[in-house]
């Protein structure tokens, strides 16, 4: 299990305590509507590196909102495997209204990630590391005054439906849930079978 299953688990679980980050504008008839997704079909976005060159494609998870940490992470790695192999189908980006992108893994420490038609919020994560400020720092002194890694969730959303306010309600439950708040690794450990 890696940081990205957990984050990608947390977004899940704050979404069902914020719902109204679900939401989706779209122009139906020339008119404004907000529309309220009851379930979310989850992107991820991952970096490929095929014929010399790099290309970001976000394959989906269905229905991820119903499933149960194991599930998740089944069909998260189902998804890689089909990435690698490049098996994907058109209905793999189908539909998609959240994604979780991570160029952390590539060093980036804060990102702010464009919305694609048909989405309403995209969760942007960060490298694990020590705090800018600090990079260069004595590891010893951090230590003795307990300086540790941290990372950077953001959240691009759609202005016109989702506030402000509400996206800063959900990385707020994003950060409890991380942190342990709401039996999230007990939900997690027994999904999984450990105790």
């Amino acid at each position: 299990v890696s940081f990205t299953h957990l984050i990608g688990w947390a977004v899940l679980k704050a979404l069902e305590a914020r719902p109204r980050m679900k939401a989706v504008y779209a122009e139906i008839g020339g008119k404004p509507h907000v529309i309220e997704r009851k379930h979310v079909t989850f992107g991820l976005a991952v970096d490929v590196e095929r014929a010399g060159g790099r290309t970001l494609i976000v394959p989906n998870i269905k229905n991820a909102d119903e499933l149960d940490f194991e599930g998740f992470f089944n069909a998260y790695e189902e998804l890689i495997r089909n990435v690698k192999s490049n098996s994907l189908k058109p209905d793999d980006f189908a539909g998609t209204s959240v994604t979780l992108t991570n160029p952390g893994t590539v060093g980036t420490t804060l990102s702010v990630p464009r919305l694609l038609s048909g989405q309403g919020l995209i969760v942007g994560v960060g490298s694990i590391g020590m705090p800018t400020e600090y990079e260069a720092s004595d590891p010893t002194a951090m230590a003795r005054i307990g300086i540790s890694k941290v990372i950077t969730i953001t959240s691009t959303y759609d202005h016109r439906v989702i506030q402000g306010a509400e996206s800063g309600e959900f990385l707020g439950k994003v950060h409890e849930l991380l942190l342990g708040g709401d039996r999230f690794y007990d939900e997690l450990f027994a999904s999984l079978g450990i105790p």
